[in-house]
């Protein structure tokens, strides 16, 4: 089958607009930190794990700012990952606690990236409107300058709606642009102006600015800004001069200068070009292969169903913010009534305060006592407890090593005594001494096993981060697989009683995942903070339901929760029917 171009409406526009903004939104006002060196090195899945855990630890600690730019950043990777609804819902959910909380700022950069997501799915009213917002309170409370970036992506949407406010903003960059006398920004900016003049038709102007963009590009030794320029000749020799070599060969030193970039709208577009030119000179095989790249690249990136899950998600939090409102206002009128409501009860009740006031306060005397009791009763129970599992770890660490030194020694020893009397004996009674060996063989193998599985040989040498690894490596099979990761330093060690205690903790809350969570996936994360170490468990099981089970636990859960409280540290578990379990642990670090 030929393919024939006049099936398809060329995207040139989308080639000049698009290679001028990719990237620059994403790094836009945002700090360099663990979630942006996974973003920059491209590592989203770990950016998403480590983004979930800092949102919630932002949440928890009432840090409404940070947990805003994570939740930037956090939209920044499902856009990435061309998961446009995550990437609303998250900003709006950060929307919604910034104007809880009056944070002027984060509210600023979020309405202006919620109008960039919606200009890369090409609702540009949605996302003018969006930009207007966000720029009006930037000038409201002087926290926009003449160079920020919210008037390029205004000129951008005004320039794709054929709008005469393009000419503006273009304006406005430019005049920036000089007084700032960065090659770069002039690159960027001379680049606004061939795409004016190009979509305006005046192909000699757009030519000449071109040429200056192509100057101050080279001279920024910008590689995105570059890759800008060398499209847009492309563009030019394809189209205006139906020169389709030189357009091809610009668009090839296009995908030279960035091989790393193999996925991206701009990557794509080149494609779709690189095909109509090789089509123009007839070489049609480069032709297909090229249109093939471009189909696979677009095939993920926009789907029919996007706009209308993101508009469901928009009018479920405008719902949210008026039901809220009206919430208050009605908490507000009953709050009143309770006030005057009381005011008459307080008159009512000093008449039977003085009798009521004696039983009050024997009744409350009483309480306390027995509270009081209570408490030593369950401080008892706990210091039972921690002796029976103190007692247990000594126990178990004492008859490992009676098994390893002495028992095991033992059976050595015999094995090599009839080895011995084997060698002096060759032919008396050889069929028996061959039995014998195999028996002690298989009581010294078994004695080894049952000690490393007392004391697990990796943790006593090499320490407590190299015995977990080693103990999701050992449970992972094809039905459950556990995934192991460390953000504390390689080869740090911990005083050796407290390795143990960790150790076995952790190992138990595995045996309960597989035992009980018919999970598919399970995460176990380590991380220092100061001086504690912070344990997150994760999978994705049947899950349960924490109300219930949580008042009633097992032995083992129970035992789980002495150890850790014995530890000094604390556990949060989190679970819901079919959505899995998350469990945090924070340890008091007990250093060698």
């Amino acid at each position: 089958m030929i393919l024939k171009w006049t099936n398809f409406k060329f995207p040139f526009w989308t080639i000049l607009l698009f290679f001028t903004f990719s990237g620059f939104a994403i790094t836009q006002n945002k700090t360099q930190d663990s979630l942006s060196y996974y973003i920059e090195n491209k590592d989203y899945l770990k950016g998403l794990k480590y983004s979930r855990e800092k949102s919630k630890f932002y949440l928890e600690n009432k840090d409404y700012k940070k947990y805003c730019d994570v939740s930037l950043k956090k939209a920044d990777i499902y856009f990435m990952l061309n998961d446009n609804q995550k990437s609303f819902e998250t900003l709006f959910k950060a929307l919604k606690i910034a104007e809880e909380h009056n944070i002027t700022k984060s509210r600023m950069e979020i309405l202006e990236d919620i109008g960039h997501r919606y200009a890369s799915i090409r609702n540009y009213d949605k996302a003018k409107n969006y930009y207007y917002k966000s720029l009006s309170i930037g000038r409201k409370n002087k926290l926009i300058n003449q160079n920020s970036f919210i008037y390029q992506r205004l000129f951008k949407v005004h320039i794709m709606t054929n709008s005469d406010s393009a000419f503006y903003y273009m304006e406005k960059i430019m005049k920036s642009a000089k007084e700032l006398n960065d090659p770069n920004e002039l690159a960027f900016s001379y680049n606004n102006y061939y795409s004016y003049y190009i979509t305006n038709q005046k192909y000699h102007l757009a030519r000449k600015y071109l040429d200056s963009s192509m100057y101050y590009s080279e001279k920024s030794n910008n590689i995105r800004q570059i890759c800008t320029a060398l499209s847009n000749l492309g563009y030019h020799y394809l189209v205006v001069e139906k020169n389709y070599k030189k357009g091809i060969e610009q668009y090839l030193k296009s995908l030279a200068i960035n091989p790393k970039d193999t996925i991206s709208q701009e990557v794509g577009d080149t494609y779709l070009n690189l095909s109509y030119g090789y089509e123009m000179v007839g070489d049609y095989k480069n032709a297909i292969d090229y249109m093939n790249k471009y189909f696979h690249v677009n095939e993920t990136i926009y789907e029919d169903n996007i706009k209308r899950a993101i508009s469901d998600v928009e009018t479920k939090y405008k719902i949210e913010k008026i039901e809220n409102e009206n919430k208050e206002k009605q908490r507000l009128l009953e709050e009143k009534q309770k006030n005057n409501q009381k005011i008459i009860l307080i008159f009512i009740a000093l008449f039977a305060f003085s009798t009521i006031l004696f039983y009050f306060f024997y009744q409350n005397l009483r309480l306390k006592q027995k509270n009081k009791f209570i408490e030593f009763d369950r401080q008892i129970k706990q210091n039972i407890i921690n002796a029976t599992i103190d007692g247990q770890e000594i126990e178990r660490k004492n008859i490992a090593t009676i098994l390893h030194d002495s028992i095991s020694a033992l059976l050595s020893s015999a094995g090599l005594h009839l080895s011995a009397y084997s060698a002096n004996n060759p032919t008396e009674h050889s069929e028996e001494i061959q039995k014998t060996r195999a028996i002690l063989k298989e009581a010294h193998d078994n004695v080894r096993d049952l000690s490393h599985e007392l004391i697990p040989p990796l943790l006593a040498k090499f320490g407590i981060f190299h015995a977990l690894q080693d103990l999701c490596e050992k449970n992972s099979n094809s039905i459950l697989q556990f995934e192991y990761s460390s953000y504390v330093p390689q080869g740090k060690r911990y005083n050796e009683e407290f390795e143990m205690r960790v150790y076995f903790i952790i190992a138990e809350l595995f045996n309960n995942i597989m035992k009980h969570s018919k999970a598919s996936k399970a995460y176990i994360t380590l991380e220092e903070n100061g001086d504690q170490l912070l344990i997150t468990i994760e999978d994705d099981g049947k899950g349960f339901d924490t109300s219930k089970e949580l008042s009633s636990d097992g032995f083992g859960l129970t035992q789980i929760k002495s150890r850790i409280k014995h530890l000094k540290g604390s556990i949060t578990i989190n679970s819901k029917i079919n959505a899995g379990t998350l469990i945090y642990i924070k340890i008091q670090i007990s250093k060698a």
